[in-house]
């Protein structure tokens, strides 16, 4: 789902989300509202997330080094490509995806 095309829906929900027993806190609800252009959302996910990715990104030969500046990159392409993000289930999935895929490079 392209999220940037919808135009008739309701705006997005604020800091919380609207779906009752979740906070925003949770991935997908977090990369729903990157995709609408929530610059706070897209901080609250690099604070849950990167201990977890830089840890990864430690652990691969080729960004050892460089694992700070590859996480910049990843939550940079995060940003870039949340429009194009699915939502459901597997938020932190699609996360890792992007971030084993630079990884990788």
């Amino acid at each position: 789902m392209n999220h940037a095309a919808r135009t008739s829906h309701a705006p997005l929900p604020g800091p919380g989300c609207a779906v009752p027993g979740r906070t925003a806190e949770h991935i997908d609800d977090l990369l729903v509202q990157v995709a609408y252009g929530s610059e706070d959302a897209l901080g609250r996910l690099y604070d849950l997330l990167a201990p977890i990715l830089l840890a990864l990104l430690r652990t691969r030969p080729a960004t050892a080094d460089d694992a700070p500046d590859v996480l910049v990159e990843v939550f940079t392409g995060i940003w870039r490509d949340a429009p194009a993000y699915t939502p459901g289930p597997n938020g932190l999935e699609w996360v890792l995806d992007r971030t084993r895929e630079r990884a990788a490079v």
